[in-house]
């Protein structure tokens, strides 16, 4: 049975994921055209025993610039089954996701539970957790939710 529970505050602060062929390619394209940069580039590794919701083991390149007042995501997967490469399988290149930041990633998700929406892909590694909600409610929008232990 489904409560009546408000609405879940979301962070003014967001960022888009964009899931890539060649991270290095889009970053240097952004960063010619528009000036995008400097980047924060980042390879993350989850072990299946880390991933909660989804598949692993899997891996991928992961870059970050501040564009505007929105943060970037660029995705690059690297090797296994993740949302990212069946994305980029099924519709290429392209638009993702938003993400927030939240104090408690376990809270929102329950908070969706609630209302009937699911966990598509979650993991967590050391100092930070993520959970990607099933957009079906939303109009095809994927969210993200990310817990960081600097939050």
């Amino acid at each position: 049975m489904e409560q009546h529970v408000g609405p879940i505050p979301l962070s003014p602060q967001i960022h888009v994921g964009v899931v890539v062929r060649d991270l290095d390619k889009t970053m240097k394209s952004l960063s010619s055209t528009f000036g995008v940069g400097p980047w924060d580039i980042r390879e993350r590794r989850y072990p299946k025993e880390q991933v909660e919701v989804g598949r692993g083991p899997f891996a991928y390149k992961v870059a970050f610039a501040v564009m505007g007042s929105i943060e970037l995501e660029l995705i690059e997967v690297l090797e296994g089954t993740t949302i990212h490469a069946e994305f980029l399988s099924n519709k290429g290149e392209g638009l993702h996701h938003i993400g927030f930041r939240v104090p408690d990633v376990n809270q929102v998700v329950a908070a969706l539970a609630q209302r009937g929406i699911g966990v598509l892909q979650s993991a967590f590694r050391e100092g930070a957790r993520y959970a990607y909600m099933d957009p079906a409610e939303f109009g095809g929008i994927t969210f993200e939710f990310v817990q960081r232990s600097d939050t």
